[in-house]
């Protein structure tokens, strides 16, 4: 994708340098027979803009017609991955309530676990090619339930970690897969950080989401690299680094202006200013 906005700009470059060649072979030969200066600079810059005009649009139908198809393919392509996971969903549900034998149940609730992190999968992956194609689609949602069902994923793994949801019903105008994304990836550091019987807490105050953990905090002299793509507080933890980055991207599109205020050995918290999104 990047490489083809460098092409648009390349291909735009070299429109720029061909109308620039044309005012100076329009100069040189239309001194002689146009000695007037204003005049010769009026039909310069008139038929320049006309040149202009029609290469830039020529380039930039292009460009249309190439977006239109890709984002046609985008949307077969996810469509036909969906559909596989559509099937083994209500299959899934079929045996459930056709077994009540103890042992097929519970493998049959290790396949229904393993198929909803295949369909929170393919929701990233939607999310991240639309995000490539300026795609993304707006919702409105409730926060405090987003927030609840991002804690809901996180059962397994937050061990003694206290984590309270303490956001008041309030609707939220964004795409909603890619602020669920980004609670889910700030929950999760907020829990892989932790102390033993720590705390994570979410709550809302003057239009600003805070997501407080009793963590270990973040050395100050990482914070100016802390979105950077393979940051890690530490290297040691599992994970690629990339969580905080996508958070950020994500945060930026939405003109969603994030902080972190962090105190070593006693904890982060992360605020998003939620203004530009809150319905009133």
């Amino acid at each position: 994708m990047h490489s083809k906005h460098e092409s648009f700009y390349f291909n735009n470059a070299l429109i720029m340098i061909a109308v620039i060649s044309l005012v100076l072979l329009l100069e040189y030969f239309l001194t002689p027979f146009i000695p007037l200066t204003s005049l010769r600079t009026i039909i310069i810059i008139l038929l320049a803009l006309a040149v202009h005009f029609f290469l830039s649009t020529s380039l930039l139908e292009h460009y249309k017609e190439q977006e239109k198809n890709l984002k046609n393919l985008v949307d077969e392509t996810l469509h036909e991955l969906n559909t596989p996971i559509s099937t083994i969903e209500a299959n899934l549900k079929m045996l459930q309530n056709a077994h009540s034998d103890e042992k097929t149940l519970k493998r049959l609730a290790r396949i229904s676990q393993a198929s909803k992190n295949l369909s929170h999968l393919y929701e990233s992956i939607e999310h991240s090619i639309k995000n490539e194609i300026d795609t993304l689609e707006k919702e409105t949602f409730e926060l405090h339930s987003l927030v609840r069902d991002s804690i809901g994923k996180v059962v397994d793994i937050q061990g003694d970690i206290m984590i309270e949801n303490s956001i008041p019903t309030i609707m939220i105008s964004a795409n909603k897969n890619g602020f669920e994304r980004s609670i889910d990836n700030l929950l999760s550091n907020a829990i892989k950080y932790n102390k033993k019987k720590g705390f994570v807490k979410f709550y809302l105050q003057d239009k600003k989401l805070f997501i407080q953990d009793s963590g270990h905090g973040i050395d100050s002299k990482n914070l100016f690299i802390i979105f950077d793509k393979s940051y890690q507080e530490n290297p040691t933890t599992l994970g690629f680094g990339i969580g905080l980055s996508i958070v950020k991207s994500y945060c930026d599109k939405e003109k969603i202006d994030i902080k972190i205020d962090t105190k070593k050995s006693i904890g982060t918290t992360i605020m998003m200013d939620l203004k530009n999104l809150i319905n009133d």
